[in-house]
């Protein structure tokens, strides 16, 4: 009776109460072809989490199974507000291999443009912006997503209904069952991997992808995204993937209002050889927004936003407060590259990051808006003394006209004399000037900084 029970639990779909890892299965959320995902909640109660359990390897994955725990590992070091969390992952006692991920409230973009028809072309920038800056950081990590789309992307439900996504369902799950549609073995060419509506001709032939075929996939979206419908339809895979392959890309302009220049930018994301797309995601991006600006080459008097930290000790320091420091700076480093900075300047206790402002009033308050939530976060866990009481963090968000050259270096642009705009001394956290805090008061908690002759604002919060 209690051997039945045991089986009926753990058969080739689970039941509810089965017990994987820490994690008490309470419900089917979704079968596919490869995995079923499951509601689960963890023992303890503490939790909810999405359940991916993959189908039983074939006696030949033992090293599809590595690549499944290496890149598993990977994504639950990768911590980043655009990238679903990994919360826990390992193998059932018959050797199917599962993930669990954070639980996310809301519809993926499939879903979204269903219930309300294309984008414009903004909408479609400001989704793109947080896609890629998780893209950013899984490359930067190593970890190609393999079969980003529309469903892959899903929008989080919010009080405040601002427009959060996340990326979900990294291509570790893929390659782990030979008979299933988009399997491959992850390590032998001539096996497809992805899904046909956004696959590269190079994961078509069964060639490695990199990071040029997420931003293939990435091309796939964005023409989704502004026209309602994928650049290459069809009634069966093989026609879908005769048209990846051969068939010349259509422009969005085609089907939709959009600017010439977005045309630009699809076409080379979905050029069919790698070679002649952007080479990494910050480029796509810099070309997007001009695009979505009208077209026009960046300006002379381009804006950037800028960052700058300072870690202080609270009393004369020691080896181990200046330890504590530098691996605070180290933490500030990449939260600000995650949210779309260049760190350009680390000194001793300091560090300097910034980011190129896009032409359109809406995205440049989007920006502007990521970086001070950025730095926001930054002070509140130091505050907290999640680094150490005896470290304090100091940052100042400032906007100004960009440097010279494009802002690699050269001269021009008063951004690069931190003293003009940083604030002098006193109590650690938050500081922006009135051109970084401009029409955001209405989300942040910020006060008139005393002695800051209008020019600095603290912010405490956001409302």
């Amino acid at each position: 009776m209690i051997q039945g029970g045991v089986e009926s639990l753990y058969g080739e779909e689970l039941k509810a109460g089965a017990l994987v890892g820490h994690w008490v299965v309470e419900r089917v959320h979704y079968r596919g072809p490869v995995s079923t995902l499951y509601r689960a909640r963890d023992a303890q109660g503490t939790g909810v989490a999405a359940l991916k359990v993959l189908q039983v390897l074939p006696e030949s994955g033992d090293i599809a199974l590595r690549r499944f725990q290496r890149e598993a590992a990977t994504l639950q070091r990768l911590r980043h507000p655009n990238v679903v969390d990994v919360l826990d992952y390992g193998t059932l006692a018959d050797g199917r291999s599962f993930i669990a991920m954070e639980w996310l409230e809301g519809r993926d973009l499939a879903a979204e443009l269903a219930a309300r028809g294309p984008l414009a072309p903004g909408e479609a920038l400001e989704l793109l912006e947080q896609v890629g800056a998780a893209l950013r950081a899984a490359h930067a990590a190593g970890v190609v997503h393999r079969d980003l789309k529309a469903q892959n992307v899903m929008r989080l439900e919010r009080d405040d209904e601002a427009l959060v996504v996340k990326l979900v369902d990294f291509g570790i799950a893929k390659g782990l069952t030979q008979d299933a549609p988009g399997a491959s073995s992850l390590t032998h060419t001539g096996v497809a991997l992805g899904t046909p509506i956004s696959m590269a001709p190079e994961q078509i032939r069964g060639e490695a992808p990199d990071a040029r075929t997420d931003l293939y996939a990435v091309g796939v979206l964005l023409f989704q995204l502004v026209t309602g419908q994928p650049p290459f339809p069809g009634a069966t895979r093989h026609e879908v993937e005769e048209q990846h392959l051969h068939a010349p890309a259509p422009r969005p302009s085609e089907r939709a209002p959009v600017p010439a220049a977005l045309d630009d930018v699809v076409l080379r994301c979905l050029a069919k050889r790698r070679e002649e797309r952007y080479p990494d995601v910050d480029v796509l991006l810099d070309d997007l927004r001009r695009a979505v600006g009208g077209g026009r080459a960046r300006r002379a008097d381009a804006h950037a936003v800028a960052l700058y930290a300072e870690a202080r000790a609270s009393h004369p320091p020691d080896a181990s407060t200046l330890a504590r420091m530098d691996a605070l700076l180290e933490h500030t480093g990449s939260v600000a590259r995650e949210a779309g900075l260049e760190v350009r300047m680390e000194g001793s206790g300091c560090l300097m990051a910034l980011a190129p402002l896009p032409d359109d009033a809406r995205s440049e308050r989007t920006v502007r808006e990521r970086v001070l939530a950025a730095a926001l976060a930054l002070v509140e866990r130091a505050e907290a003394g999640a680094d150490d009481a005896r470290v304090e963090l100091a940052i100042t968000v400032h906007v100004d006209r960009l440097p010279a050259s494009g802002g690699r270096g050269g001269s021009g642009g008063s951004l690069l004399h931190v003293p003009g705009w940083v604030a002098d001394g006193g109590a650690p956290g938050l500081v922006a000037t009135v051109p970084a805090l401009r029409d955001l008061e209405a989300g942040f908690l910020s006060v008139p900084l005393p002695g800051g002759g209008a020019i600095w604002s603290r912010v405490t919060g956001r409302r």
